[in-house]
């Protein structure tokens, strides 16, 4: 099959599947008519969701929003009390990032959310991805883009399964070309062509081969064909492929039955090629003896500095006076010796004040202002 072909009929798949699978989640299809306090919303649950489950955030979404309605409610926040509405979510220094990108919104850009691509990545705290998502989600502009999800789902259909250490054989950029290529297949019918997103968002590594004979075609309106309700549009497809990768081609145990690609002979990956790789690197992981992050081991069970950090920050949102470093050990650790292990946390609380996420008053310790 040639490639042009297999991007349709993998676009075709992905468009039927939605049709009847398409999750129910509180910042989608949101009915805001300010285009500002929309990506307000679409930036709040992008960063929510960059290292948290589905489920979570649908709760903590809510509640936040409740805390900051709007971009300037959250750009007008202090720290604690950003890191108070964060409670749950974890990787506490995402909420400050967040608060900070939205006031550099409301400094540099006079509270209003940028609809370009380079205004976009210039904000400290938003990366290529979380750029184009907002202007896939929030406005509707098409913009190929790269998550975890698109990764795995283009990769096992025109590549094949993840290397046996956890690695893709093909990298971003390559990946990042087919993203554009099947964007343009699912908007067909809105005469989009790659060149449009390399000149309207400077995404020039989105220009493939098959695009370069110099033609192009303006951005219209949002396509209003629709497959059993759902409009055919940037922020249904991308919707689409992070539903199909949260549900479908999962990371671990991939549901080849239920799978349209695998049904229509579409994906290079199988479950023998996958189950092989997964294999030899389970095998693998018995061999591995070298701890990747810095911790120790407490009660026999090696912990994660991060989790410490986080185990931190949770004792002292409930502890308004603040606590002393001896009580913070008591609380976070259960095997806690000052005499060996006040050093070690001491350098894990010096990080969380540089991170401003803690801060020392008098000999105990608070959340940061």
């Amino acid at each position: 099959m040639r490639q042009s072909d297999r991007i349709k009929a993998f676009v075709d798949a992905i468009w039927d599947w939605y049709g009847s699978h398409k999750r129910q989640l509180p910042w989608r299809d949101l009915s805001i008519p300010d285009d500002t306090e929309r990506a307000y919303q679409i930036l709040i649950s992008e960063v929510m969701l960059q290292q948290t489950q589905v489920d979570r955030v649908r709760v903590i979404f809510v509640d936040f929003l409740r805390k900051f309605p709007r971009l300037r409610d959250l750009a007008s926040a202090s720290n604690k009390e950003v890191i108070l509405a964060w409670r749950g979510m974890g990787y506490n220094s995402r909420a400050l990032r967040l608060r900070d990108a939205v006031r550099t919104i409301v400094e540099k850009h006079d509270g209003v959310f940028p609809k370009d691509f380079a205004e976009l990545i210039a904000i400290k705290g938003l990366g290529a991805y979380t750029a184009a998502a907002i202007l896939n989600f929030a406005f509707n502009i098409p913009t190929p883009c790269i998550d975890t999800n698109i990764r795995r789902i283009l990769h096992r259909t025109f590549v094949g399964p993840e290397n046996a250490d956890g690695t893709w054989e093909k990298d971003d950029g390559y990946l990042l070309k087919l993203a554009g290529e099947g964007l343009v297949a699912a908007l067909q019918q809105q005469g989009v062509t790659l060149r449009d997103f390399a000149q309207r968002n400077r995404l020039e590594g989105c220009v493939g081969d098959a695009q370069r004979d110099g033609s192009r075609r303006p951005f219209g309106p949002p396509h209003h064909d629709t497959l059993l309700g759902v409009p055919r549009d940037a922020r249904n497809w991308h919707a689409a492929l992070m539903d199909f990768g949260s549900l479908v081609q999962t990371k671990s145990k991939p549901k080849w039955n239920e799978c349209p690609l695998t049904a229509r002979g579409l994906m290079r990956t199988t479950r023998n090629n996958f189950e092989r790789s997964i294999a030899v690197r389970t095998k693998g992981k018995g061999r591995r003896e070298k701890v990747l992050e810095p911790g120790r081991t407490i009660n026999g069970r090696f912990t994660p500095n991060r989790i410490i950090r986080g185990r931190i920050v949770e004792a002292l949102r409930d502890a308004n006076a603040g606590l002393p470093l001896d009580a913070i050990g008591r609380t976070v650790c259960a095997d806690w010796s000052p005499a060996h292990h006040r050093k070690w946390l001491q350098g894990i609380v010096e990080k969380l004040k540089r991170d401003r996420l803690v801060d020392c008053k008098g000999k105990r310790y608070v959340l940061a202002d």
